[in-house]
């Protein structure tokens, strides 16, 4: 007992620093679309991340193991293209017409929808904490909007719809891929996936936004470099750490705390409300994803 105790601690300082780059990124992403259009940004951060890990792969000797193992690379490319991709580029676009404490809420709900999800696709049994949490957290989704307190202009339907399709995606690039055991290392599986989003969102944003979509201020510049190093490869790393340490089931868990603190930051930096829906949505939400990840028994 005494020789776990370190590492248990260890493995929630690494999450900790998962909560503050993931969940927190959305407030960021949120401030550089003054300077930049969503395609755009997208674009830079994700071939940006490609370059910086296929640069340390070679550099670090591991050049070898790059790309994943034959037989494998199409299903990680569809996961990536759903989980990378769509997700993020969705989510991005949403931020363009709702606040980005809406966003992070919509976007940690995917625990609850990959349970849907696995109902449909895998055939999988519902527990009863599962449903419960399903219920909590579909509940906690329709408290972002209420009809006597937000106002349901085209704009912000937008956001919440494109927010929704992005947690769809992510979520059912979970389900597919914990459908089979991979052989691929996990670094090699980043930077594949990585690279497929890369390579989808540039040819995207040149045709959609164009040369020179963005203004040249130091604010996105470092707001680029930052998604590139921080919330990629910093942490990914984070979580293959946390992984090594706790079961992922654990370690999701403590994930669910990333919303609070997005919603949170987004108040104090963007200027966001903190009204009583936010905050009830913001619980339901949370349990709802705590208690599906902790369903794990059949009814």
């Amino acid at each position: 007992m005494a020789t776990r105790l370190p590492t248990n601690w260890a493995a929630v300082g690494f999450l900790l620093v998962l909560v503050f780059a993931w969940g927190g990124n959305y407030t960021w992403v949120k401030m550089a679309l003054d300077d930049i259009g969503p395609w755009s940004f997208n674009a830079m951060r994700y071939l940006g991340a490609a370059l910086l890990l296929g640069t340390i792969f070679v550099v670090s000797g591991r050049g070898r193991i790059l790309l994943p193992i034959p037989g494998e690379r199409l299903a990680l490319a569809f996961i990536g293209l759903l989980q990378v991709a769509l997700m993020t580029g969705f989510t991005t676009l949403a931020l363009v017409f709702t606040e980005a404490s809406r966003v992070v809420l919509i976007a940690y709900s995917v625990p609850v929808w990959a349970l849907l999800w696995s109902l449909v696709l895998l055939g999988e049994k519902l527990t009863r904490i599962a449903a419960l949490g399903a219920a909590l957290g579909i509940g906690g989704l329709a408290l972002l909007a209420p009809p006597d307190a937000l106002s349901w202009d085209a704009a912000t339907l937008s956001g919440i719809i494109l927010a929704l399709l992005g947690t769809q995606a992510w979520a059912i690039g979970a389900v597919l891929y914990r459908q089979r055991r991979w052989r691929t290392p996990f670094w090699s599986q980043i930077f594949w996936q990585v690279g497929v989003a890369a390579v989808a969102m540039v040819p995207a944003a040149l045709f959609v936004e164009g040369f020179g979509a963005w203004r040249d201020t130091t604010t996105l510049r470092v707001i680029v470099l930052y998604n590139v190093v921080v919330p990629t490869a910093l942490g990914f790393w984070c979580w293959a750490q946390a992984l090594s340490r706790v079961p992922a089931a654990t370690a999701s868990q403590v994930l669910v705390l990333s919303p609070i603190f997005g919603m949170v930051q987004s108040h104090f930096v963007l200027g966001e409300a903190l009204n009583e829906s936010i905050w009830a949505a913001a619980a339901a939400v949370s349990l709802g994803a705590l208690l599906v990840l902790r369903g794990d028994r059949p009814a």
